[in-house]
């Protein structure tokens, strides 16, 4: 450490060549006084529920579609049982039990298909899901690696597709959207992205010093 208030810090310095992207830690001397103050809560910015958008009321139908097809073949199931067996009381039993099963997990796919819902802000993407375990997560667009709208053979014939993000951390699925809506959002984002991409390696591309704040002082 040198004089009063200065601090060795650690500092990212980025070199770039054609082959790959390598990442350096070095220690520096930087005049910088150490800090470490605690954080009000309730001075963090947060997530509005008014600015949610609901996915589209179609979505249901393609949760739904599963479970009724499920359904449709357990009833075909068990009367073919009846019609062979002559047996009543036990497939039939049986059968109901299934089927009680089956509007149960029907009840909550429509519970969290309401609730899902997502949040496009200026620097991440936030997602809201859960029926009973309320969710929401986040990914910020400096760590979004690829973004992708898919539809399945369900979506395509519902209109609908699904907003698929991978990041270096955990990806985010936004099902539920009309087809325009999630290209919108993907280009949104893939612009944001690069934006990102390009605040963080610097104006030039070339050599770039990025001090990281310091998280104690050097001894």
């Amino acid at each position: 450490m040198g004089g009063v208030g200065e601090v060795t810090v650690p500092t990212v310095v980025r070199r770039h060549n054609s082959s790959m992207h390598r990442v350096r830690v070095e220690w520096r001397e930087m005049d910088q006084p150490f800090s470490n103050d605690p954080i009000p809560v309730d001075h963090l910015p947060r997530l509005s529920d008014d600015a949610f958008v609901s996915v589209d009321r179609r979505y249901v139908w393609g949760s739904l579609a599963g479970v009724v097809v499920t359904a449709l073949v357990v009833v075909a199931v068990i009367g073919l049982i009846v019609w062979r067996t002559e047996a009543f009381v036990v497939p039939v039993a049986v059968g109901v039990g299934i089927v009680v099963v089956l509007v149960a997990i029907g009840a909550v796919l429509v519970v969290e298909s309401r609730r899902l819902a997502y949040q496009l802000r200026e620097r991440d993407l936030s997602l809201r899901s859960g029926a009973f375990r309320h969710r929401v997560e986040t990914i910020p667009f400096s760590r979004v690696q690829h973004v992708s709208v898919g539809r399945g053979l369900v979506e395509r014939s519902l209109g609908l597709a699904t907003l698929q993000v991978s990041s270096a951390g955990p990806d985010l699925s936004v099902p539920g959207l009309s087809p325009s809506d999630a290209e919108q959002i993907k280009s949104a984002i893939a612009d944001r992205a690069a934006i990102e991409s390009e605040i963080d390696d610097g104006p030039d591309g070339g050599d770039d010093d990025l001090p990281l704040p310091p998280p104690w002082p050097a001894p």
